[in-house]
């Protein structure tokens, strides 16, 4: 039997996924990406995608992968999966999705709110979380299917997320791990486990024997199949681990296990994390507290929905020169923008920008602003001010959860696509007035689905050890003291004062053109 020295980590986003090789040291391997056909919207604010694509780019790329190293595929210790979060797919009982996958980015929600009866007012009630069941009914998917697709709703055996879509394909079982469950699920978070009583599932439309059976993230949820062998490369046999959605992995591939190290993910919803060995309960939604990729660990989450969706917003309506210039010499645009921004200086001449393209959770209301424009700014000024309204709300959300976890960030690491731009990574740095650190590989959520498989399958002894052993950070950014106090003036002065200032017009706007509706 082959010594195992190997890990395989599948990370499956919104746009694509990759299958990552990594050795017992953490090393990056190997590489192989697809991308996902586009969701589509059949109405407007749907987002779907068809999970036959799933599973087919699931495949490609781990033979792809498999393929193109020169390795005894014994030599793997197991397979750890990631992936995007939130993701709603009925399944039936041969595991056949029932149709294609709602994802986190629809905003569909239901037309009626099925009453709660006495009981049900009494428990929320007592609990305080009436507003809280009341705006999870709204926005539960599964209630959604049962009002408006009752006939795939009767078929429904088990309602999974895109993880546990490929633990069944890989390994015929309904199974997935605690530190996916994220969002609206009868799961009681604090405990870590599905609530044990009836009256959490009816309101939002699903049963017990509807969800998943869940384990640890460090445990082996099943093994691969002969016919998920046959179809994916893997070995038959090959224990599966999933550890937690891909921005849990994130903060565990940044290595961030002490609550002082925060981590901030730059990707199409920016989020910051921290990790804490404490549930804290946040009843106003201004950040949240979902499993982490440890067991018996939580995941504070600050939230941008619409983060560095906003660069790409901006590259494709207003960097078309730069996007032919990235062309013509082989670059990503991001570098370009780099190029053009590092001589504006922070501040932005002025400009300020609220990063709201989509509302706050709990104030539909809240709307995207730039303010400040003169004469003198350019779209270079512009795209500066989109990196610095990220930064401000960061920050703002940053100093919510430390007062009340009472625990001071000291050190800030960086993931996603948007950490490739050293301005971006640089803004922070000032605007925290923290060092920045950007880890060895940009693969980080990945690498924290390996760490997690590694653990599970006794290649590391425990986390920390893993951690120790695979996690290596890549260059730090270090705060220049004259932009973090620019920052800081303007962020006091300015940044805080102005969702207060322009809140008010924004009802008012919505008064005369009527959007947003009034619930």
């Amino acid at each position: 039997m082959a010594e195992k020295e190997y890990v395989l980590a599948v990370d499956s986003g919104t746009q694509s996924i990759r299958a990552v090789l990594f050795d017992v040291q953490g090393n990056e391997l190997a590489i192989e990406q697809a991308q996902y056909d586009p969701y589509f919207s059949l109405q407007p604010g749907w987002a779907e995608q068809r999970t036959e694509d799933y599973w087919s780019k699931f495949c490609q790329v781990t033979k792809g992968l498999l393929a193109k190293v020169s390795i005894d595929p014994g030599a793997i210790a197991g397979v750890g999966i990631t992936t995007q979060r939130n993701t709603v797919i009925p399944m039936d009982k041969e595991g056949n999705a029932l149709r294609p996958a709602i994802i986190w980015l629809d905003q569909r929600v239901v037309s009626r709110i099925p009453p709660l009866g006495l009981a049900g007012k009494a428990l929320f009630g007592a609990a305080g979380l009436l507003d809280a069941i009341r705006y999870a009914q709204k926005h539960s998917k599964f209630l959604w299917i049962q009002q408006n697709e009752p006939w795939i709703y009767e078929k429904t055996h088990k309602f999974v997320q895109a993880s546990g879509f490929f633990v069944r394909k890989l390994t015929g079982e309904f199974h997935d791990s605690t530190g996916m469950v994220t969002g609206i699920w009868p799961f009681d978070y604090k405990n870590l486990k599905w609530y044990p009583f009836g009256i959490a599932y009816s309101p939002l439309g699903i049963t017990q024997d509807q969800c998943v059976k869940l384990f640890s993230p460090d445990e082996v949820l099943g093994h691969v199949t002969r016919q998920a062998a046959q179809e994916t490369g893997l070995p038959e046999g090959l224990p599966v681990v999933v550890g937690a959605g891909d921005k849990q992995s994130e903060l565990l591939g940044a290595g961030a296990l002490d609550p002082h190290i925060a981590e901030i993910s730059f990707g199409t919803a920016t989020a910051m994390h921290v990790m804490t060995r404490k549930y804290i309960k946040e009843k106003d939604m201004k950040f949240f507290t979902w499993p982490a990729a440890i067991p018996n660990t939580w995941d504070i989450e600050m939230f941008i929905f619409r983060g560095f969706w906003m660069v790409t917003w901006f590259k494709q309506e207003f960097g078309h020169r730069e996007a032919l210039e990235a062309q013509k010499r082989g670059i990503a645009p991001e570098v370009i923008f780099d190029e053009v921004v590092r001589n504006i200086p922070a501040g932005s001449m002025g400009l300020m920008l609220q990063p709201y393209w989509s509302p706050m959770v709990y104030n539909k209301y809240a709307k995207g602003s730039i303010i400040g424009f003169s004469d003198v700014h350019t779209r270079a000024h512009i795209y500066r001010a989109i990196l610095e309204g990220i930064g401000y709300e960061l920050r703002r959300l940053s100093e919510i959860v430390q007062r009340k976890t009472g625990i001071p960030f000291r050190e800030i690491r960086v993931g996603g696509g948007g950490s490739k731009s050293d301005v971006a990574v640089q803004v922070a740095a000032d605007m925290f007035n923290l060092p920045v650190s950007r880890m060895a590989t940009s693969e980080i959520s990945a690498l924290g689905a390996a760490i997690d498989a590694a653990v599970a399958t006794g290649m590391h002894a425990n986390f920390e050890d893993a951690v120790k052993a695979m996690v290596k950070k890549g260059r730090t950014f270090e705060p220049h003291e004259p932009n973090c106090r620019i920052y800081s003036d303007l962020y006091h002065d300015v940044y805080l004062k102005t969702y207060t200032t322009i809140e008010p017009l924004n009802r008012r706007i919505a008064e005369i053109i009527g959007y947003p509706a009034e619930e």
